[in-house]
């Protein structure tokens, strides 16, 4: 089920927001944080105000710092559905191109 009602901007934001407290609690500054990530301050502090264009990567290195790292096997965790899997062995794989008449 598809929850139309998120706004993925804010999502960033909150994110971003997350990634700067555990930084404080740290007593860490971004230009630290930042080295520890391998980037600039500057990229960093796009991190915390949640730019879309950041790389995934750069939240996965600073998830593994603050020790978050199993949160993102949550987030890939691929629920297994016996019925599609079934169903894909049964029939093979299908193309997803438009139906043929």
């Amino acid at each position: 089920m598809v929850n139309n009602n998120f706004d993925p901007q804010q999502l960033l934001s909150q994110l971003g927001e997350r990634l700067k407290q555990a930084r404080l609690i740290r007593n860490e500054s971004q230009e630290l944080f930042a080295s520890r990530l391998g980037i600039t301050r500057q990229s960093y502090a796009k991190m915390e105000k949640g730019d879309p264009a950041t790389s995934v990567g750069h939240w996965v290195n600073a998830s593994q710092i603050l020790g978050k790292l199993q949160s993102w096997q949550e987030v890939l965790q691929n629920d297994e559905n016996l019925f599609d899997k079934f169903e894909l062995m049964t029939l093979g794989r299908q193309r997803a191109g438009k139906q043929r008449r």
